[in-house]
């Protein structure tokens, strides 16, 4: 183990919004120093590193002037502790003398410094930021297995390195981005998992669904292919041969158990929106005609994009009939709810109507009760898109606590921040209308603080402020200039505009007064 010695670091406070630098001593060794060991590591070590390191540089950056950039960054500038925090070097102390020789051999820069910057004295935040990347690469590289990440994480990653190799500019909110991309990724983590991924059970259950069909199609001739092949002077003799050959599949498919096309024709639609294959298999299905029939209506409806109603069966009929054949089967499709209710759930929000709305609250609570997307979910989208469903029925239907209760579950499971900011808005509406005033300040400050650089939010949580009589002025204050520290371009938006002429808010550099 690489002997630990103190070394001049920086630290960091923050209070209002504002951070503030500190001059400290840790004891530990470079980061370069540790990688040199060989050490592996877990991927969640390595998340942690840069989510510390990504923080720090936000943290640097705001408690100096507008370009000031740190100036190097590379894993000699890193100190790395004994219980794992990372520090920045005080690349301005004389006493890390030792780690700023490392630094400065032009077979390092080589490595940690763009090609026309190697000889140059000059830096920039773009610097800083592809310094942060080449470390991200190098630890990878070094203390990682290969497949150490998942698909969804190597994407994440990628989409990291990318934005610190071609970003020059508001390099803050690159790496506010970062810590919520590591934090979307840990929580991802410590989600439980299943073994068995929801696209293994499909093709598991598809191919007992062929195997069956093949056997099926061995044994009997289809009835089409019989009434073809019949003495075409003889058309009635056709006929009677092909309800003859029908009538015989259905028996050998009653011999053999349950018909697997019902199920082919809603895997092709659940794991790939194959209508094609999808109606073409429920077409096949001979055992359970009025099943499959009504779940036709339904997958042609979805092609379509529009209710549709086939044989004199409407779509809200099929769902219904459909619906309460489930409830009848509800051990024996136990393990694929999601398969047999996922169509009806989708088909419901096609139509903006009462009796559509209640269909979906059904459909939804359903799944939602009997966990339907449990086994076929293995990163929470399928469950976040249930639940927004059911959460959008009952808003619809004036069930807006309810709508909350759902909108709180799937604001710890969406990702995307567009949807993320409207989930939050819609939050404090409900709450607001329900004079729930705790609730709405509780939603108001997480938003600001998971979504550090939505303008929305962040004018949502002034207005509050500022429109409260019983608040004082000055805490007032310290809230426009945190808004304004968290998104610098937020002073000159034509709403914070309205909104400083309506509370009478004066900006002189960083004082900040609300009211006078």
């Amino acid at each position: 183990m690489e002997e630990r010695r103190d070394y001049a670091v920086l630290r960091f406070v923050d209070q209002n919004g504002w951070s503030y630098m500190v001059n400290d001593y840790a004891k530990g060794c470079s980061l370069m120093e540790y990688i040199k060991q060989g050490i592996r590591v877990e991927k969640e070590t390595i998340f942690d590193w840069i989510r510390q390191l990504s923080k720090q540089l936000e943290q640097y950056y705001r408690c100096g002037n507008e370009d000031a950039a740190y100036g190097y960054v590379n894993p000699y500038a890193v100190i790395i502790t004994g219980d794992g925090m990372l520090c920045l070097l005080d690349i301005n102390e004389p006493e890390n003398e030792e780690l700023l020789k490392q630094m400065k051999k032009k077979k390092l820069r080589m490595l940690f410094v763009r090609k026309e910057r190697v000889l140059s004295q000059k830096t920039e935040r773009s610097d800083d930021l592809y310094g942060l990347a080449k470390i991200m690469e190098f630890t990878a590289e070094k203390c990682l297995d290969p497949k150490a990440f998942t698909r969804k994480e190597e994407r994440v990653w990628k989409r990291m390195l990318g934005k610190c190799y071609s970003s020059g500019k508001n390099a803050i909110k690159v790496l506010k981005n970062m810590q919520k991309e590591i934090g979307f990724l840990e929580r991802e983590m410590e989600r439980p998992r299943d073994n068995v991924s929801a696209k293994k059970i499909l093709l598991a259950i598809l191919a007992v669904c062929i195997m069956s069909a093949a056997i099926i199609g061995g044994t009997v001739k289809k009835p089409e292919t019989k009434a073809i092949a019949a003495n075409q002077d003889q058309p009635e003799a056709g006929v009677q041969e092909g309800v003859k050959e029908k009538k015989e599949t259905k028996e050998v498919v009653e011999q053999n158990g349950d018909s697997p096309y019902l199920e082919m024709g809603l895997i092709y639609y659940v794991a790939w929106e194959d209508y094609v294959n999808s109606l073409g298999s429920l077409d096949k299905e001979m055992q359970e005609t009025e099943f499959s029939d009504a779940y036709r209506v339904v997958i042609a409806s979805l092609e379509e994009g529009s209710i549709q109603h086939e044989d004199g069966l409407n779509a809200e009929d099929a769902v219904k009939k459909i619906l309460d054949e489930l409830e009848k089967r509800a051990e024996k499709i136990q393990m694929k709810v999601y398969l047999y209710q996922y169509p009806l759930l989708k088909v419901s929000v096609l139509e903006e109507s009462e009796k559509w709305h209640r269909l979906t609250k059904r459909i939804g609570e359903e799944m939602i009760r009997r966990q339907a997307w449990y086994r076929w979910d293995t990163n929470g989208e399928k469950e976040c898109e249930v639940r927004k469903y059911l959460a959008e029925s009952y808003f619809k239907l004036g069930e807006n606590l309810k709508a909350a209760e759902q909108y709180e579950q799937i604001r710890k499971l969406e990702s995307n921040e567009e949807e993320l900011e409207e989930i939050y808005e819609k939050l404090q509406l409900i709450y607001e209308e329900a004079q729930e005033y705790e609730k709405v300040w509780e939603i108001s400050r997480e938003a600001v603080e998971v979504l550090p650089d939505s303008e929305r939010l962040w004018m949502n949580y002034l207005e509050r402020y500022c429109e409260n009589p019983e608040m004082e002025r000055e805490l007032c204050a310290e809230a426009v200039k945190k808004a304004i520290q968290a998104v610098p371009e937020l002073a000159e938006s034509e709403a914070f505009k309205q909104l400083q002429g309506k509370y009478k808010i004066v900006i002189d550099g960083e004082n900040i007064r609300v009211g006078e």
